[in-house]
């Protein structure tokens, strides 16, 4: 059947089949998280920090959001998360040499109370020039990155490939948790659709 469609014929209807295998799989990944006990986001955040530079308990426990805090940055990477999250003020206790590594291979990377700016050297330089960042930022906020790990090889760039940057104010773990699966999303997209040309940067 394929092969009596026309090549642009035969291109739409492969996006379309990739698009619903992708939503199939976010479906039943949602529900895994939620049966399962899954942890999507796995976060360091040390015991000292000033109450008004934490992210609030509220809501942090939800199994709907998945996420794990621990009181090491070695007991947060060596679970091998989906989402990596750190917070920037324990920047002496973060091997960022671990950090980069994971955000090559295409772990989603979340840095509580660092700007793009301020995570570009330790991380990807190009970070600082493709970050969107959604203004004012306000203590607690989060950097977020995501990229395919066959993508952008010289660092990030306008237009090297998929990826997700990003700064905002932290609102709440909701909304934190679906920029991580977006930025994730991106980064399947990518994975599983064939492109005879490099995926837009978003």
């Amino acid at each position: 059947m394929m092969q009596s469609l026309s090549p642009p014929t035969q291109r739409l209807v492969w996006a379309l089949m990739v698009a619903v295998g992708v939503f199939l799989l976010f479906l039943l990944f949602e529900r895994m998280l939620g049966r399962f006990g899954l942890d999507f986001i796995v976060y360091f955040e040390p015991s000292d920090l000033q109450e008004d530079r934490r992210l609030p308990l509220d809501g942090r426990e939800s199994t709907e959001y998945a996420i794990r805090t621990v009181g090491t940055f070695h007991e947060a990477a060596s679970r091998q998360p989906t989402t990596l999250m750190v917070h920037g003020d324990a920047r002496t206790e973060v091997d960022f040499n671990v950090v980069r590594s994971e955000f090559e291979r295409g772990t989603v990377v979340i840095v509580v109370n660092m700007t793009p700016e301020e995570l570009a050297p330790l991380i990807d330089p190009g970070i600082a020039d493709v970050a969107t960042v959604i203004e004012p930022l306000r203590a607690p906020f989060y950097t977020l990155i995501a990229k395919n790990e066959e993508q952008c090889p010289a660092g990030l760039q306008p237009g090297c490939g998929a990826f997700a940057a990003e700064a905002r104010s932290f609102t709440d773990f909701g909304d934190l948790a679906s920029h991580a699966r977006d930025a994730l999303n991106v980064r399947l997209r990518a994975l599983l659709t064939p492109t005879a040309e490099p995926v837009p940067a978003r």
